[in-house]
């Protein structure tokens, strides 16, 4: 919460850095769940909402340039892309054959 250079979070930043926390910890769950089901079809279904959240993240961030100033739209985004990328990384993996034959 401090990385924006700010002395002190507002409560409205604390709750909202909570249900984003939130948000992802049900994706991950989510897909963890997916994945251990060995249902194909449901890991797609969650990592699709994780990687569409994420890419929402990172354009949510760069439109709000304006009233967070370009350095923290800057930041916010490019973290968001990181994740991104972990995200399609992640379906890149699944895509592929897996040894077992699955």
């Amino acid at each position: 919460m401090r990385i924006s250079g700010r002395e002190e979070p507002t409560s409205a930043s604390v709750l909202l850095m909570r249900t984003i926390g939130i948000r992802d910890l049900v994706l991950g769950l989510g897909t963890v769940a997916a994945a251990r089901s060995g249902e194909v079809r449901e890991v797609r279904r969650w990592t699709a909402a994780a990687l569409a959240s994420d890419s929402l993240d990172v354009v949510a961030s760069l439109a709000s340039f304006r009233s967070i100033g370009q350095r923290d739209a800057l930041s916010a985004a490019a973290l968001a892309l990181a994740f991104v990328c972990g995200d399609l990384q992640s379906r890149r993996r699944r895509d592929q054959p897996l040894a077992t034959g699955h």
